[in-house]
Protein backbone atom coordinates (compact mmCIF):
# COMPACT_ATOMS: atom_id res chain seq x y z
CA UNK A 1 0.00 0.00 0.00
CA UNK A 2 0.92 3.73 -0.70
CA UNK A 3 0.73 6.96 1.43
CA UNK A 4 -1.91 8.85 0.74
CA UNK A 5 -0.61 12.54 2.62
CA UNK A 6 3.16 12.21 1.87
CA UNK A 7 2.99 11.98 -2.40
CA UNK A 8 6.35 13.09 -4.20
CA UNK A 9 6.58 16.55 -5.06
CA UNK A 10 7.82 17.44 -8.53
CA UNK A 11 11.46 18.02 -8.64
CA UNK A 12 13.26 21.54 -9.16
CA UNK A 13 15.08 20.46 -12.54
CA UNK A 14 18.16 22.81 -10.95
CA UNK A 15 18.31 20.32 -7.88
CA UNK A 16 18.11 17.24 -10.31
CA UNK A 17 20.99 18.63 -12.41
CA UNK A 18 22.91 18.91 -8.96
CA UNK A 19 22.36 15.31 -8.19
CA UNK A 20 23.35 13.87 -11.63
CA UNK A 21 26.67 15.56 -11.79
CA UNK A 22 27.18 13.48 -8.88
CA UNK A 23 27.21 10.91 -10.95
CA UNK A 24 29.09 11.85 -13.56
CA UNK A 25 26.18 13.93 -16.28
CA UNK A 26 23.93 16.51 -16.49
CA UNK A 27 20.38 17.32 -17.83
CA UNK A 28 22.11 18.48 -21.43
CA UNK A 29 23.55 15.13 -22.03
CA UNK A 30 20.53 12.61 -20.28
CA UNK A 31 17.29 12.07 -20.78
CA UNK A 32 15.17 11.94 -17.58
CA UNK A 33 11.80 10.23 -17.14
CA UNK A 34 9.36 9.09 -14.53
CA UNK A 35 9.52 5.50 -13.54
CA UNK A 36 7.40 3.45 -12.28
CA UNK A 37 3.68 3.99 -10.44
CA UNK A 38 4.82 4.26 -6.97
CA UNK A 39 3.76 6.98 -4.70
CA UNK A 40 6.17 7.31 -2.07
CA UNK A 41 9.85 7.18 -3.53
CA UNK A 42 10.61 9.95 -6.57
CA UNK A 43 11.91 7.34 -9.29
CA UNK A 44 13.60 8.48 -12.48
CA UNK A 45 14.85 6.38 -15.21
CA UNK A 46 18.46 8.15 -16.45
CA UNK A 47 19.51 7.32 -20.03
CA UNK A 48 22.83 8.90 -21.94
CA UNK A 49 25.52 7.91 -23.91
CA UNK A 50 27.27 6.15 -21.76
CA UNK A 51 24.82 4.86 -19.14
CA UNK A 52 20.95 3.72 -18.04
CA UNK A 53 20.77 3.70 -14.56
CA UNK A 54 16.91 4.17 -12.03
CA UNK A 55 17.64 7.97 -9.71
CA UNK A 56 15.50 7.73 -6.67
CA UNK A 57 15.16 10.07 -3.66
CA UNK A 58 14.20 8.35 -0.63
CA UNK A 59 10.55 10.19 1.08
CA UNK A 60 11.77 11.08 4.27
CA UNK A 61 7.99 11.24 5.71
CA UNK A 62 7.87 7.40 4.86
CA UNK A 63 11.62 6.59 5.97
CA UNK A 64 12.66 8.50 8.51
CA UNK A 65 16.61 7.89 8.28
CA UNK A 66 16.88 7.55 4.67
CA UNK A 67 20.86 6.88 4.97
CA UNK A 68 19.77 3.62 6.55
CA UNK A 69 17.51 2.74 3.98
CA UNK A 70 20.70 3.44 1.64
CA UNK A 71 23.24 1.23 4.09
CA UNK A 72 20.70 -1.46 4.63
CA UNK A 73 20.43 -1.93 0.68
CA UNK A 74 24.53 -1.70 0.55
CA UNK A 75 25.10 -4.29 3.23
CA UNK A 76 22.47 -6.73 1.63
CA UNK A 77 23.92 -6.42 -2.11
CA UNK A 78 27.49 -7.00 -1.29
CA UNK A 79 26.39 -9.92 0.40
CA UNK A 80 24.53 -11.34 -2.35
CA UNK A 81 26.86 -10.70 -4.86
CA UNK A 82 29.53 -12.58 -3.06
CA UNK A 83 27.13 -15.30 -2.42
CA UNK A 84 26.76 -15.22 -6.52
CA UNK A 85 30.52 -15.53 -7.07
CA UNK A 86 30.34 -18.41 -5.39
CA UNK A 87 27.61 -19.96 -7.73
CA UNK A 88 25.38 -19.52 -3.96
CA UNK A 89 22.72 -17.33 -5.14
CA UNK A 90 20.82 -17.87 -8.56
CA UNK A 91 19.24 -14.51 -8.96
CA UNK A 92 20.98 -11.02 -9.73
CA UNK A 93 21.53 -8.48 -7.08
CA UNK A 94 20.54 -4.97 -8.00
CA UNK A 95 23.48 -2.76 -6.87
CA UNK A 96 23.56 0.95 -5.87
CA UNK A 97 26.06 3.00 -8.01
CA UNK A 98 28.95 4.65 -6.62
CA UNK A 99 28.79 8.78 -7.20
CA UNK A 100 31.64 10.87 -7.85
CA UNK A 101 32.65 10.63 -3.81
CA UNK A 102 32.82 6.83 -4.05
CA UNK A 103 29.65 6.96 -1.84
CA UNK A 104 25.85 5.59 -2.45
CA UNK A 105 24.51 8.32 -1.26
CA UNK A 106 23.72 11.73 -2.73
CA UNK A 107 22.28 15.26 0.22
CA UNK A 108 20.97 18.10 -1.70
CA UNK A 109 18.81 20.29 0.80
CA UNK A 110 18.68 17.87 3.25
CA UNK A 111 17.37 15.00 0.72
CA UNK A 112 18.71 11.67 0.05
CA UNK A 113 19.25 10.75 -3.25
CA UNK A 114 21.02 7.06 -4.89
CA UNK A 115 21.35 5.79 -8.25
CA UNK A 116 20.50 2.26 -8.68
CA UNK A 117 21.51 -0.47 -11.40
CA UNK A 118 19.08 -0.76 -14.66
CA UNK A 119 18.68 -4.62 -15.80
CA UNK A 120 17.32 -4.48 -19.56
CA UNK A 121 14.87 -6.58 -21.01
CA UNK A 122 12.86 -7.46 -18.18
CA UNK A 123 9.07 -6.64 -16.53
CA UNK A 124 6.97 -7.07 -12.97
CA UNK A 125 4.44 -8.44 -13.32
CA UNK A 126 1.00 -7.03 -10.98
CA UNK A 127 -0.73 -9.72 -9.34
CA UNK A 128 -0.27 -13.95 -9.39
CA UNK A 129 -2.90 -15.67 -11.37
CA UNK A 130 -1.64 -19.08 -12.26
CA UNK A 131 0.48 -21.80 -9.70
CA UNK A 132 3.55 -21.43 -12.06
CA UNK A 133 3.55 -17.69 -10.96
CA UNK A 134 2.73 -18.21 -7.50
CA UNK A 135 5.90 -21.29 -7.59
CA UNK A 136 7.83 -18.14 -9.17
CA UNK A 137 7.02 -16.13 -6.13
CA UNK A 138 7.84 -18.49 -3.38
CA UNK A 139 10.85 -19.69 -5.22
CA UNK A 140 12.51 -16.32 -5.88
CA UNK A 141 11.55 -14.67 -2.48
CA UNK A 142 12.94 -17.82 -0.73
CA UNK A 143 16.01 -17.78 -2.41
CA UNK A 144 16.64 -14.34 -1.30
CA UNK A 145 16.20 -15.16 2.13
CA UNK A 146 17.93 -17.87 2.36
CA UNK A 147 21.45 -16.65 0.70
CA UNK A 148 21.27 -13.84 3.54
CA UNK A 149 20.55 -16.72 6.31
CA UNK A 150 24.47 -16.32 7.14
CA UNK A 151 24.15 -12.34 7.21
CA UNK A 152 24.26 -11.51 10.79
CA UNK A 153 20.36 -9.79 10.74
CA UNK A 154 20.94 -7.40 13.44
CA UNK A 155 23.76 -5.22 11.64
CA UNK A 156 20.78 -4.24 9.98
CA UNK A 157 19.03 -0.99 11.35
CA UNK A 158 15.33 -1.74 11.96
CA UNK A 159 13.96 1.13 8.97
CA UNK A 160 10.20 0.70 10.61
CA UNK A 161 10.37 -0.03 13.95
CA UNK A 162 7.62 -3.22 15.36
CA UNK A 163 6.11 -3.46 11.52
CA UNK A 164 5.00 -6.48 12.22
CA UNK A 165 4.13 -6.52 16.08
CA UNK A 166 0.42 -7.18 16.37
CA UNK A 167 0.71 -6.26 19.65
CA UNK A 168 1.80 -2.89 18.81
CA UNK A 169 -0.56 -2.71 16.46
CA UNK A 170 -3.72 -3.67 18.67
CA UNK A 171 -2.39 -0.60 21.13
CA UNK A 172 -2.84 1.96 17.87
CA UNK A 173 -6.34 0.33 17.13
CA UNK A 174 -7.16 1.26 20.92
CA UNK A 175 -5.92 4.62 21.25
CA UNK A 176 -7.96 5.06 17.69
CA UNK A 177 -11.20 4.05 19.55
CA UNK A 178 -10.31 6.20 22.74
CA UNK A 179 -9.77 9.26 20.17
CA UNK A 180 -12.41 8.42 18.13
CA UNK A 181 -11.49 11.70 16.10
CA UNK A 182 -13.21 12.19 13.15
CA UNK A 183 -16.49 10.11 14.87
CA UNK A 184 -16.58 6.94 12.85
CA UNK A 185 -16.72 4.43 15.97
CA UNK A 186 -20.19 3.72 15.59
CA UNK A 187 -20.05 2.84 11.79
CA UNK A 188 -17.49 0.07 12.50
CA UNK A 189 -18.07 -1.21 16.34
CA UNK A 190 -18.68 -5.02 15.23
CA UNK A 191 -15.35 -5.28 13.04
CA UNK A 192 -13.68 -3.52 16.33
CA UNK A 193 -15.27 -5.74 18.51
CA UNK A 194 -14.01 -8.74 16.66
CA UNK A 195 -10.23 -7.41 16.34
CA UNK A 196 -10.10 -6.81 19.99
CA UNK A 197 -11.48 -10.43 20.58
CA UNK A 198 -8.64 -11.87 19.31
CA UNK A 199 -6.98 -12.67 22.60
CA UNK A 200 -6.23 -16.37 21.79
CA UNK A 201 -4.40 -15.92 18.29
CA UNK A 202 -2.32 -12.76 19.59
CA UNK A 203 -0.95 -14.96 22.65
CA UNK A 204 0.07 -17.84 20.02
CA UNK A 205 1.82 -15.31 17.40
CA UNK A 206 3.71 -13.65 20.71
CA UNK A 207 4.62 -17.63 22.38
CA UNK A 208 5.79 -18.61 18.77
CA UNK A 209 7.67 -15.68 17.83
CA UNK A 210 9.80 -15.88 20.95
CA UNK A 211 11.20 -18.73 19.83
CA UNK A 212 11.85 -17.92 16.10
CA UNK A 213 15.33 -17.14 14.92
CA UNK A 214 15.95 -13.84 12.63
CA UNK A 215 16.19 -13.44 9.49
CA UNK A 216 16.92 -11.06 6.91
CA UNK A 217 13.34 -10.13 5.39
CA UNK A 218 12.03 -8.48 2.80
CA UNK A 219 8.60 -7.46 4.39
CA UNK A 220 6.70 -6.53 0.89
CA UNK A 221 6.90 -10.03 -0.85
CA UNK A 222 4.19 -9.42 -3.35
CA UNK A 223 5.11 -10.45 -7.05
CA UNK A 224 5.12 -7.14 -8.66
CA UNK A 225 8.76 -6.67 -6.22
CA UNK A 226 10.47 -9.36 -8.66
CA UNK A 227 11.76 -8.26 -12.06
CA UNK A 228 10.85 -11.08 -14.97
CA UNK A 229 12.97 -11.79 -17.80
CA UNK A 230 11.58 -10.84 -21.19
CA UNK A 231 13.59 -13.88 -22.71
CA UNK A 232 12.81 -16.90 -20.25
CA UNK A 233 9.91 -15.09 -18.72
CA UNK A 234 11.31 -16.34 -15.13
CA UNK A 235 12.04 -13.93 -12.05
CA UNK A 236 16.05 -12.75 -12.28
CA UNK A 237 15.93 -10.10 -9.35
CA UNK A 238 14.10 -9.27 -5.75
CA UNK A 239 13.46 -5.83 -5.64
CA UNK A 240 12.45 -3.11 -3.25
CA UNK A 241 15.05 -3.38 -0.52
CA UNK A 242 13.95 -0.64 1.31
CA UNK A 243 11.82 -2.19 4.17
CA UNK A 244 14.71 -5.00 4.38
CA UNK A 245 15.35 -5.42 8.05
CA UNK A 246 15.39 -8.34 10.86
CA UNK A 247 12.47 -10.36 10.74
CA UNK A 248 11.01 -14.02 10.50
CA UNK A 249 9.85 -15.91 7.91
CA UNK A 250 6.25 -16.32 8.60
CA UNK A 251 5.95 -12.32 8.10
CA UNK A 252 7.30 -12.85 4.42
CA UNK A 253 5.48 -15.95 3.78
CA UNK A 254 2.03 -14.42 5.35
CA UNK A 255 2.26 -11.05 3.18
CA UNK A 256 2.91 -14.10 0.12
CA UNK A 257 -0.31 -15.25 0.89
CA UNK A 258 -2.43 -12.19 1.57
CA UNK A 259 -1.22 -11.01 -1.56
CA UNK A 260 -1.79 -14.03 -3.66
CA UNK A 261 -4.48 -16.01 -2.19
CA UNK A 262 -7.69 -14.67 -2.32
CA UNK A 263 -9.88 -14.25 -5.02
CA UNK A 264 -10.63 -10.84 -4.01
CA UNK A 265 -8.74 -7.68 -4.30
CA UNK A 266 -8.06 -6.18 -0.86
CA UNK A 267 -10.64 -3.69 -1.08
CA UNK A 268 -13.42 -5.84 -3.08
CA UNK A 269 -17.08 -5.41 -1.09
CA UNK A 270 -18.32 -8.94 -1.71
CA UNK A 271 -16.60 -10.63 0.62
CA UNK A 272 -19.22 -12.88 0.78
CA UNK A 273 -17.89 -14.71 -2.39
CA UNK A 274 -14.36 -14.33 -1.06
CA UNK A 275 -12.46 -17.76 -1.39
CA UNK A 276 -9.01 -18.65 -0.45
CA UNK A 277 -7.22 -20.46 -3.53
CA UNK A 278 -5.68 -23.28 -2.57
CA UNK A 279 -3.65 -24.00 -5.71
CA UNK A 280 -2.20 -21.24 -5.30
CA UNK A 281 -1.58 -21.62 -1.37
CA UNK A 282 -0.09 -24.93 -2.16
CA UNK A 283 2.63 -23.78 -4.83
CA UNK A 284 3.40 -21.15 -3.10
CA UNK A 285 4.31 -22.91 0.49
CA UNK A 286 5.84 -25.59 -0.99
CA UNK A 287 7.94 -23.60 -3.46
CA UNK A 288 9.23 -21.74 -0.49
CA UNK A 289 10.03 -24.68 1.81
CA UNK A 290 11.49 -26.49 -0.90
CA UNK A 291 13.82 -23.12 -2.10
CA UNK A 292 15.09 -22.62 1.49
CA UNK A 293 16.17 -26.06 2.13
CA UNK A 294 17.73 -27.08 5.32
CA UNK A 295 18.49 -23.68 6.25
CA UNK A 296 14.18 -23.18 7.53
CA UNK A 297 13.45 -25.25 10.54
CA UNK A 298 10.96 -27.55 11.47
CA UNK A 299 9.11 -24.76 13.82
CA UNK A 300 10.09 -21.87 10.97
CA UNK A 301 7.71 -24.53 9.12
CA UNK A 302 4.90 -24.76 11.37
CA UNK A 303 5.19 -20.78 12.14
CA UNK A 304 4.38 -20.03 8.05
CA UNK A 305 0.54 -21.42 9.22
CA UNK A 306 0.81 -18.77 11.48
CA UNK A 307 1.50 -15.83 8.85
CA UNK A 308 -0.33 -16.73 6.21
CA UNK A 309 -3.35 -15.84 9.11
CA UNK A 310 -1.22 -13.20 10.59
CA UNK A 311 -0.88 -10.88 8.03
CA UNK A 312 -4.51 -10.52 6.87
CA UNK A 313 -5.30 -9.49 10.22
CA UNK A 314 -2.39 -7.00 11.13
CA UNK A 315 -3.20 -4.89 8.32
CA UNK A 316 -6.47 -5.18 8.46
CA UNK A 317 -5.88 -3.49 12.01
CA UNK A 318 -3.61 -1.31 10.33
CA UNK A 319 -6.46 -0.59 7.39
CA UNK A 320 -9.09 0.20 10.64
CA UNK A 321 -7.02 2.30 12.78
CA UNK A 322 -6.22 4.66 9.22
CA UNK A 323 -10.36 4.54 9.14
CA UNK A 324 -10.89 5.51 12.71
CA UNK A 325 -8.08 8.45 12.27
CA UNK A 326 -9.43 9.86 9.27
CA UNK A 327 -7.53 8.56 6.63
CA UNK A 328 -4.46 9.69 6.89
CA UNK A 329 -1.66 7.11 6.29
CA UNK A 330 -3.46 4.96 3.49
CA UNK A 331 -4.24 6.54 -0.04
CA UNK A 332 -8.09 6.07 -0.01
CA UNK A 333 -10.13 6.66 -3.02
CA UNK A 334 -13.53 7.07 -1.35
CA UNK A 335 -14.49 7.48 2.27
CA UNK A 336 -15.04 4.13 3.23
CA UNK A 337 -12.35 2.55 1.69
CA UNK A 338 -10.27 1.92 4.40
CA UNK A 339 -13.50 0.25 5.88
CA UNK A 340 -13.96 -2.06 3.29
CA UNK A 341 -10.28 -2.91 3.11
CA UNK A 342 -10.16 -3.59 7.11
CA UNK A 343 -13.41 -6.14 6.00
CA UNK A 344 -12.04 -7.39 3.45
CA UNK A 345 -8.83 -8.68 5.02
CA UNK A 346 -10.47 -9.68 8.37
CA UNK A 347 -12.75 -11.74 6.47
CA UNK A 348 -9.63 -13.26 4.74
CA UNK A 349 -8.04 -13.99 8.00
CA UNK A 350 -11.49 -15.67 8.83
CA UNK A 351 -11.26 -17.84 6.56
CA UNK A 352 -7.55 -18.78 6.53
CA UNK A 353 -8.01 -19.39 10.70
CA UNK A 354 -11.12 -21.66 10.24
CA UNK A 355 -9.07 -24.17 7.57
CA UNK A 356 -5.56 -23.71 9.10
CA UNK A 357 -5.42 -27.65 9.75
CA UNK A 358 -5.71 -28.11 6.19
CA UNK A 359 -3.66 -25.78 5.30
CA UNK A 360 -0.72 -26.99 7.84
CA UNK A 361 -1.55 -30.43 5.58
CA UNK A 362 -0.72 -28.79 2.50
CA UNK A 363 3.72 -28.67 3.58
CA UNK A 364 5.13 -30.19 1.37
CA UNK A 365 2.76 -32.09 -0.27
CA UNK A 366 2.52 -32.64 -4.40
CA UNK A 367 1.61 -28.77 -6.29
CA UNK A 368 -2.04 -29.04 -7.07
CA UNK A 369 -2.61 -27.99 -10.74
CA UNK A 370 -6.44 -27.79 -10.78
CA UNK A 371 -8.12 -24.65 -8.62
CA UNK A 372 -9.89 -25.39 -5.52
CA UNK A 373 -11.16 -23.05 -3.13
CA UNK A 374 -12.11 -22.63 0.69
Amino acid sequence: MKKNKHMSKVVNRDILNQVLLHFGCSLNNSTVAPLGNGLINQTYLVRNINAVFVLQCINKNVFKSPEQVIDNAELINEHLLTKKSLNNYPLESISQLLNNDKSPMVIINGDYWRAIQYIPNCYTVESVTTTEQAQQVGTAFAQFTAALSDFPAESLAEIIPDFHNLSFRIKQLRAAINKDGVNRLDSCQSIVDFCLAQHDFINEVATITSQLPIHVTHNDTKINNLLFSSNTKKPIAVIDLDTCMPGYLMHDFGDMVRTCCSNLPEDGKNIDDMSVRMDIFTALINAYIVSFGDKMTSLEQESLIIGAQLLPLMIGVRFLTDYLDGDNYFHVDHHEHNLDRAKNQMHLYKLLNANKAELANMINQPVQTEEATV
